[in-house]
């Protein structure tokens, strides 16, 4: 059973994952797309993903990438996972996995994911700690192109890792 808030787990074992996600909005266009990047303990690189999705909020879009990231993630049969990210709303509203009176479809689904399968710790980080994330993000941007998934990282970010 999920359980984002109990400390009886060891976060420091390395049979968890820690996803990095972040969103970004075109401001010409108002395009948004999303990227992450999930890793190991020792910070290696277990997969990456970038998404463009058209127009929606930069919220929805944060959000976005954290769906997208867990059902990657339980694909490949991580199911201890650490999200973070730099937004602090996302991580208050995902941290109370009791609300049930969203509007937005997409957090009502990512919600339902996170109480039903796995363990889920969600974290609030500094955005230049989430670089790697936003860089995929940004590249999505410029890609235009449905999920793509990255078992190696792409060029464009290597001076970021």
């Amino acid at each position: 059973m999920n359980n984002p808030s109990s400390n009886s787990s060891n976060i420091s074992d390395d049979t968890w994952v820690f996803l990095s996600t972040d969103g970004a909005v075109a401001r010409d266009s108002g395009y948004v797309a999303t990227g992450g990047v999930a890793r190991d303990h020792d910070g290696n690189w277990r997969v990456g993903f970038t998404c463009f999705l058209g127009v929606c909020s930069p919220f929805e879009a944060k959000v976005w990438g954290i769906l997208d990231g867990i059902l990657i993630l339980l694909n490949k049969g991580y199911k201890r996972v650490i999200n973070l990210t730099d937004n602090l709303e996302v991580v208050q509203i995902l941290s109370d996995l009791h609300l049930k009176d969203s509007g937005i479809i997409v957090l009502r689904r990512t919600q339902c994911i996170m109480r039903a399968e796995g363990m889920w710790k969600i974290q609030h980080i500094p955005r230049n700690r989430n670089l790697v994330a936003d860089r995929l993000a940004k590249l999505s941007l410029n890609w235009k192109s449905s999920l793509q998934i990255f078992n190696e990282a792409p060029k464009e970010i290597i001076d970021l890792l």
